[in-house]
């Protein structure tokens, strides 16, 4: 003990000031209040309570001390507010924001190696994906909520590089990314909610799966939406998709590779035109046409766009078949918006770490794919539904650091617990648009 009753312990003094201690004792404190953000979208909306249903839980009730909603609560909100590594929570277990979230008030919530169980044992198979992948759905309908009125549903599909760096299953050399991995797909609407997701080995085609994929989707929302569009780069242009589209009534706008024969058509339209092309205002002829290709049992309507950029030697050409009736004009443009979906997977990927896929078993680490999409659907339910009217489009890490990462004073009086945040905080109204709501 020392002179003013204090006992000793690891404490910071800075240099500044002598009489200021600093340590990192504060049971009763947390830097990360909007933990309580997750929990209340997640109840309001019933999105990982029926978990309980779906993982067969065969634990002696007595010898047991976190549920696997607990603990699957417990890792998707640690990788919501920034958490991505296991090991973290040692230390976020004690958390008093995060047990008040997992209900555990008094008591610690798990550690690594209850966490990595979890991982590998309970969601690293068939049973425990199938679960995660309802909870995904339960995530995107709470999403699609906010604009449920609207008429019309974009979906757009895109894949991305996974890097892996160890000897994980099914981690494969992928050509085009030039690099040892993993190849995920993703199913995106155009607003930003994810509506599915699947890990895949790093040497699959970038649209393998897809046509399943967005098979289930259609018959989820089908019902919902009186039209839905699609879209999606080069790699999805194919006969099996065009058909699903036709079959199922909805539009579809994808990129077109180029061809000999694509180019024989547009062979007399190349010629540079004759004004001058100005810096930053390209000139861009648009053609429209029908096209039949060898794989395709009928002929499709093509756009070429063809732009011509000062000092390009060569105008720069691209092909869009589409079932649409909208002008060239209009087809270009709702083409070149599916650009957003490599946004949301790179912020994604940035900052909740999709890619952090490190387990040796493949099927642990779709589970950590599925956790990280959960995650993202939450922030983006909070973006979405809670935050309109706001000037600019909040990034996923703008909301982290903004609103997650709040300090606060946790107390309890009698049955009651209260987190006491900062009377200063200027971003209190985002925390009233959640709750009040």
């Amino acid at each position: 003990m020392n002179r003013c009753g204090e006992s000793k312990s690891d404490e910071i003094h800075p240099g500044f000031d002598s009489s200021i201690r600093l340590d990192f004792q504060g049971a009763k404190t947390t830097s990360d209040a909007g933990f309580l953000l997750f929990r209340e979208v997640d109840q309001r909306f019933n999105i990982l309570a029926p978990l309980a249903e779906d993982l067969c839980d065969s634990r002696s009730k007595s010898h047991t001390r976190h549920s696997y909603v607990q603990m699957t609560r417990q890792r998707i909100y640690q990788i919501a507010a920034g958490y991505e590594d296991c090991n973290d929570a040692d230390f976020l277990r004690a958390d008093p924001v995060l047990r008040l979230c997992m209900g555990k008030r008094e008591k610690n919530g798990a550690g690594q190696s209850a966490l990595s169980r979890l991982e590998n044992k309970v969601l690293g198979n068939t049973v425990g994906i199938s679960a995660l992948e309802k909870v995904l759905v339960r995530s995107a309908d709470a999403c699609l909520t906010s604009y449920a009125k609207k008429s019309l549903l974009i979906i757009q599909q895109d894949s991305t590089e996974d890097p892996a760096h160890g000897e994980q299953e099914q981690v494969a050399y992928n050509g085009y990314f030039q690099s040892t991995c993993f190849h995920p797909l993703f199913t995106f609407t155009s607003d930003g909610t994810c509506l599915a997701a699947k890990l895949r080995p790093g040497n699959v085609s970038s649209a393998d799966g897809a046509r399943h994929m967005l098979q289930d989707v259609l018959r989820r929302y089908r019902h919902r939406y009186k039209k839905m569009w699609y879209r999606a780069d080069a790699a999805f242009a194919l006969p099996e998709i065009y058909g699903l589209c036709e079959k199922e009534g909805v539009t579809y706008f994808i990129r077109l590779p180029t061809n000999s024969v694509l180019k024989e058509y547009i062979e007399d339209d190349l010629a540079r035109p004759e004004m001058p092309v100005e810096k930053h205002h390209p000139v861009v002829r648009l053609l429209d046409f029908q096209y039949i290709a060898k794989s395709w049992d009928k002929p499709r309507r093509v756009i070429c766009k063809i732009e011509w950029h000062e000092g390009d030697l060569f105008p720069r050409v691209g092909f869009i078949v589409t079932n649409s009736k909208l002008s060239p004009e209009k087809v270009v443009k709702v083409y070149n918006a599916r650009g957003d979906i490599e946004n949301r997977i790179k912020e994604g990927k940035l900052t909740l770490r999709w890619d952090k896929t490190s387990c040796r078993k493949f099927a642990a680490n779709e589970a950590r794919l599925l956790m990280g999409i959960i995650a993202y659907n939450l922030l983006h339910l909070i973006r979405s539904r809670y935050m309109k009217g706001e000037p600019v489009r909040r990034s996923i890490e703008w909301i982290i650091r903004r609103l997650v990462k709040v300090a606060a004073r946790v107390s309890q009086h009698a049955r009651r617990w209260y987190v006491h945040i900062a009377s200063s905080f200027p971003l209190a109204h985002h925390y009233l648009a959640v709750f009040q709501t």
